[in-house]
């Protein structure tokens, strides 16, 4: 959706209300989905002194196997953003800036790039999670598998002792 910022770049000490709602069906890892809810999108876009600046709150529902037990996880998310925003930037190379040609912002590609950024490198259903059996595969938060456990290797067995301790 483009956002036609015009009327806050010209005009000193004016905002924007910025209030919607994306819906990004090619947000998957795995072949799973991972925004599993639109996507609400609420902020503003300030001009204060020349400087324009969006700041808006991210909040959708994100779903993924988990890491350790492969249980589809769901969890919602809310994020907030801060952007400053300009016309051109002179010698300067920033990533925090953000050049906005012809007054108009892409904002459904900006709060994609901006959600993909922040989703967890790591998801767990929960920080208990005991994963699955390495031998059978059994979910241990399901309950206890029936592998009887490997005896530790002989050249550990001084370390065990000293953890005993």
């Amino acid at each position: 959706m483009p956002l036609e910022l015009n009327d806050v770049f010209v005009t000193p000490d004016s905002s924007l209300e910025v209030d919607e709602c994306f819906v990004y069906d090619d947000l998957s890892a795995e072949g799973e989905q991972l925004v599993v809810s639109p996507v609400k999108v609420s902020g503003r876009v300030t001009n204060i002194g020349g400087l324009v600046e969006l700041t808006y709150t991210a909040e959708f529902k994100y779903a993924k196997p988990c890491d350790r037990c492969l249980t589809i996880a769901e969890k919602t998310m809310k994020r907030e953003f801060l952007h400053t925003l300009a016309l051109s930037v002179e010698n300067e190379d920033s990533d925090d800036i953000i050049i906005v040609t012809g007054y108009t912002l892409d904002l459904f590609s900006l709060v994609r790039d901006d959600i993909l950024l922040e989703l967890p490198i790591k998801h767990l259903c929960s920080e208990t999670c005991l994963g699955l059996c390495p031998k059978c595969g059994q979910n241990l938060n399901e309950g206890k598998c029936g592998c009887q456990k490997e005896a530790a290797d002989p050249r550990m067995a001084v370390l065990d002792e000293l953890l005993q301790d």
